[in-house]
């Protein structure tokens, strides 16, 4: 049961990375002239996380067929 708590968890911090990461909605961004550089700072932050968590989540898909 734990290595299904473990899939479930790491499954939720990707699910909440792509919200803070989608919710930037930099094409909007950049349609309305707003895009500024502190956008991509903040846009390059929440794709690394994202990146991080999804390495989390296939790294316990793999834990767990191990």
């Amino acid at each position: 049961m734990a290595d299904k708590q473990a899939l479930l968890d790491t499954f939720s911090v990707v699910r909440r990375t792509w919200d803070d990461l989608i919710s930037l909605e930099p094409d909007i961004l950049a349609a309305s002239g707003t895009f500024t550089v502190t956008d991509l700072v903040v846009l390059r932050e929440r794709v690394e996380a994202h990146k991080k968590a999804l390495d989390r989540f296939a790294d316990t898909i793999s834990a767990r067929r191990g």
